[in-house]
């Protein structure tokens, strides 16, 4: 039985079925989203094998399944148990066409909470349709949470004057929020309230609450919002403000947990309040905003990575705050994981799939952060996994590039034992793509060496163009080139390969992209180097792509982007 997360235990009981239609029946009282789940696989028919659903009301994610010659039983204590018992039958009658061999399947989570993290702020809003098809994934996967990251894209009232920035409706927000649901997902609200207000802090109404007085940016806007974005905690306009963010947007979720981020404050005690405190300070207005949002009724959730620069602060915070652990390295500190245990507090762990800063993910790289850093979750007692998909610098992957990291971190969430091996790869690769070699081929156009990154290009074009000089190594030709070639060679392949058409596309577009970041790095060293690439056709391509699944947003700044360095 071949499929993602990978069972527990499956014990055979003789003999094979195929299923052709389906009766379904339920027990009473089952929860409507049972009934309409199960729609999905199979409408159904009188003279069907009849599957019974049996869904108790407790609070549950364990099932099985009796595959019997007569009946199917998928059996839960739990509504959603229940569900992904339904996921686990519609993926084996998706893998063998409806044959299926007679068996009981035992399965449950190891980790309780098994999140996705997705960035909708840094240069791409996604249509409504977009999240409901990653929704529609998630739970294919099995994945019980969803977190949009969210700066200025919703329609609150403070940002009026970044709204052509693009931003999601109260509408959208209320659709998705009663999407995630009807598919077991938790929406849990994520909103910058301390950090990265770069947008809010440079219109003309808010400006002077930003920490840097008088601040003026230097390069370009997907940079300058990365690092200079803090808000005046001592100003009590400040927290009056983020309270208002807060109010707007709180009451449209369901969910009875709020990320209030609070993550790298860098700012914070170098501008207006040089010299003070920078650890009471931030402990002190997180406090503020922790319990106004508690007071609401809400569960509070944060990043962890500025309270762990102050260890002597962490039980400062209130003691039901869960702290979010994030480390993208290969190597992540398996210390971060054990000072937050260490000091009894609640806290999830969040590796990364490795696509920001990139047009594809990092293969290898994500594979050993996702690993290690869910393995020492698991080591120190953590409350589960959420996988970050993060959009620095414009967010120029599409989401379909970042899947495979979705997949591992569903599948070590689910199951502790899980290895991403070739085998591993293979099963993805056949499963998800359609193709086994897909992963494989992903991992070689990844590390070249050439200056592929998008982080590295952006930073060596307005270092020279700003400052005249940077500190990184000119490349060399014959490196720039080889890339080159080794990323066309990956093309022709895909070209060739019966991977999903949608997928296949955007792999295109992405492996286009590779070569042409390549290409405009080198330029910016005075390096020239051929590429196969028609600059106007893939600008096309990407465009038409963009706009098919998302808002405008950001795209003419990309745009403009891309003019600059293929004209260097």
């Amino acid at each position: 039985m071949i499929i993602l997360p990978k069972v527990k235990n499956i014990q055979p009981t003789g003999g094979e079925i195929t299923v052709k239609d389906i009766k379904w029946t339920f027990s009473d009282g089952a929860d409507e989203r049972l009934l309409r789940a199960a729609e999905k696989i199979k409408k159904s028919c009188p003279n069907g094998i009849e599957v019974y659903v049996d869904a108790g009301n407790e609070k549950s994610e364990a099932y099985t399944v009796e595959i019997g010659k007569e009946k199917i039983i998928i059996k839960s204590a739990g509504a959603a148990g229940a569900f992904y018992g339904l996921k686990t039958l519609s993926a084996l009658l998706s893998e063998n066409g409806g044959k299926l061999e007679c068996a009981v399947i035992e399965d449950g989570p190891d980790m309780e909470y098994r999140g996705f993290y997705h960035d909708t702020t840094r240069g791409k809003v996604p249509k409504l349709e977009t999240l409901k098809k990653l929704v529609d994934t998630m739970a294919d996967y099995k994945l019980n949470s969803l977190q949009l990251y969210v700066e200025h894209t919703y329609e609150f009232k403070e940002y009026e004057e970044v709204r052509n920035l693009g931003y999601m409706t109260k509408e959208e927000v209320l659709e998705l929020d009663e999407y995630c649901y009807e598919n077991f997902v938790e929406l849990v609200p994520s909103l910058s309230t301390f950090g990265h207000l770069y947008h809010l802090l440079s219109t003309d109404k808010y400006k002077h609450l930003c920490e840097l007085e008088d601040y003026k940016p230097v390069k370009h806007h997907f940079m300058e919002r990365m690092v200079h974005h803090t808000i005046n905690p001592l100003k009590e306009e400040s927290f009056e403000l983020i309270k208002s963010l807060l109010d707007q947007y709180m009451p449209l979720f369901r969910s009875d947990k709020f990320n209030i981020c609070c993550d790298e404050t860098f700012d914070l005690c170098n501008g207006v309040n040089k010299g003070k405190d920078s650890a009471k300070l931030y402990c002190d207005f997180v406090k503020k905003i922790a319990g106004y949002v508690a007071s609401k009724g809400k569960t509070v959730m944060m990043w962890g990575d500025i309270i762990l620069q102050h260890p002597d602060y962490i039980n400062e915070l209130p003691e039901d705050i869960i702290l979010l652990s994030w480390d993208y390295a290969a190597e992540p500190e398996r210390e971060k994981v054990k000072k937050f245990s260490d000091c009894g507090r609640k806290q999830i762990v969040c590796p990364g799939t490795n696509s920001w800063n990139q047009a594809t993910e990092q293969i290898s790289a994500e594979e050993k952060n996702i690993a290690n850093f869910v393995g020492y979750g698991y080591e120190f007692g953590a409350e589960g996994v959420l996988n970050t998909n993060w959009g620095d610098y414009g967010n120029i992957a599409s989401l379909e590039c970042a899947m495979y990291g979705l997949i591992c971190g569903a599948a070590i969430g689910w199951r502790k034992e899980t290895v991403f091996d070739s085998e591993f790869r293979k099963l993805v690769s056949k499963t998800f793509y359609g193709a086994e070699e897909t992963v494989d081929l992903i991992d070689q156009t990844c590390d070249l060496k050439a200056g592929e990154s998008w982080h590295e290009l952006m930073w060596a074009y307005h270092e020279i163009k700003i400052f005249g000089e940077t500190d990184k190594e000119t490349p060399k030709a014959e490196d720039v080139n080889k890339a080159i070639d080794t990323l066309k060679a990956v093309r022709n392949k895909f070209l060739t390969m019966p991977i999903k058409e949608e997928l296949k596309e955007e792999l295109i577009i992405a492996v286009d992209f590779k070569a042409l970041i390549a290409k405009w790095y080198a330029k910016c060293f005075g390096v020239s180097v051929e590429c196969y690439v028609d600059f106007n056709t893939w600008v096309e391509e990407y465009k038409k792509k963009w706009l098919e699944k998302n808002k405008k947003s950001e795209l003419d700044s990309l745009l403009g982007i891309f003019d600059t360095f293929e004209n260097i």
